[in-house]
């Protein structure tokens, strides 16, 4: 009760310690007096002094009550990236003529986190103010928002009244693109050093005319172009690049192995996030990049050609998720050999099992009868931690168990490949570089 008196006063220290001083001498005399009092005199006291308390607090909740409403608005991003913290901004207009202090709280989606709410905001009279909060997505998909909550103090601080602003909005968070925007402003080949991938320098010797330039050493004589030669009287020599136009078919499981975790993202996670690198270098050599996703059921993304291809395949697999099905993998390489007519470059981006022998060969067999199969597969990375120096019994059973592991899956991939099975094996982080650089290779060897 007394520091809400204290809190209608100027705020000036010296006032509140006089106060504080006139507390201190009367009090002590007031309770000499009280004790003196009959016990229904003292009864009526109490009583009167609870109907003023009471009336304070009345007043204090009209007045809260009464208060002007309190705007708020969202302000979001176009899109949000997939691990990648974004910035929420909310702006809250005080319309009443006093100061409000007001707790407020942003019903934001499960699939975002944040430890930045809820929070507090003091507005000034008739003042506008604009805050942010950091979340972090967690999942992908669409994000929906919900209402804006506020708690807004009473005049003396006894109450707190609770306000509610529609607010229902959403927003798509897609796969992590922060990585394919800092490409954009980046030519092909700078691109691919960006991504940590290393391009082979091969001078002339592609099959696609690109350009004349003048000779350098290490040209080969039929790289002379004698007629330009002639009209420039120096040496020219002509420059190819590697053929384009080709296609890039991805058959990504989408069943349940791919749910593993690694770190914060599941395996699925980090082989979308490979897959779309691969796929916008692929589109910035010119080829056509298409995506078959497969577990219960097929999804088919037809090709698509162009470095803004990279924007339909975001929308097209940002909500696609792993379920809880097994993967046939035999019958999406039929339904992609009914699809893809053209010899492509497929490759199969997967969580290897020792026990995924049979079928796998089945589906390599059938997918090589026209196209270039190459095996993407994500090396758990628990697989390749060490032995501690002093483990206990815990600890060397569970490396035992993962290096039987390690020993059974690679000793099919070392049959996989003794068939003739290009193989990617790697750990999810390292995946999309060793996946570009198999790509870069077959490229410049020209068995697209």
């Amino acid at each position: 009760m007394i520091r809400a008196l204290l809190g209608l006063l100027p705020d000036k220290a010296l006032f509140k310690y006089l106060l504080i001083l006139l507390a201190l001498a009367v009090v002590p005399a007031g309770v000499r007096v009280l004790t003196s009092m009959d016990a229904s005199l003292l009864a009526d006291v109490w009583w009167v002094m609870f109907g003023i308390a009471a009336l304070v607090a009345l007043a204090d909740a009209v007045l809260l009550y009464a208060t002007p409403r309190v705007e708020a608005r969202r302000q979001l991003p176009g899109n949000l990236a997939l691990g990648a913290n974004a910035r929420i901004r909310l702006e809250f207009s005080n319309p009443s003529a006093r100061t409000l202090r007001i707790s407020y709280m942003d019903h934001y989606p499960g699939s975002l986190v944040t430890e930045q709410l809820p929070a507090e905001v003091v507005l000034e009279s008739g003042q506008s103010c604009q805050v942010e909060y950091s979340a972090r997505p967690v999942h992908r998909g669409e994000a929906k928002f919900g209402d804006i909550v506020m708690r807004i103090q009473s005049p003396l601080g006894l109450w707190r009244l609770q306000r509610s602003v529609a607010a229902e909005q959403a927003v798509k968070v897609y796969p992590n693109f922060m990585a394919l925007a800092n490409l954009n402003f980046l030519d092909y080949e700078q691109s691919v050093a960006q991504i940590g991938a290393h391009l082979t320098q091969r001078r002339g010797s592609g099959q696609e005319f690109r350009q004349l330039r003048e000779y350098q050493r290490g040209d080969e004589i039929r790289q002379i172009d004698w007629k330009a030669t002639a009209r420039q009287q120096r040496l020219v020599s002509r420059e190819y690049q590697d053929e384009r136009d080709q296609e890039v078919m991805f058959m990504l499981d989408t069943g349940r192995r791919m749910r593993a975790m690694d770190g914060e993202l599941s395996h699925f996670d980090h082989s979308l996030n490979a897959l779309l690198l691969t796929a916008y270098i692929a589109l910035g050599a010119g080829d056509a990049v298409g995506v078959l996703g497969f577990a219960d059921r097929c999804r088919w993304v037809r090709p698509v050609k162009g470095r803004q291809g990279i924007n339909h395949l975001l929308n097209s697999l940002y909500a696609v998720h792993s379920s809880a099905e097994a993967s046939d993998v035999v019958q999406a390489a039929d339904v992609l050999m009914q699809k893809q007519h053209k010899r492509s470059l497929v490759v199969l981006v997967t969580n290897l099992r020792d026990d995924d022998s049979g079928d796998l060969q089945a589906a390599v067999k059938l997918l090589a009868r026209k196209h270039l199969v190459m095996l993407a597969c994500l090396r758990e990375s628990y697989l390749d931690e060490p032995l501690p120096e002093q483990p206990n019994a815990e600890q060397t059973l569970n490396f035992c168990a993962r290096t039987l592991y390690r020993d059974q899956r690679e000793q099919l991939i070392r049959r996989l490949r003794g068939q003739g099975v290009m193989i990617v094996d790697a750990p999810p982080q390292c995946l999309h570089v060793e996946l570009i650089e198999q790509y870069l290779m077959l490229k410049r060897a020209g068995r697209l």
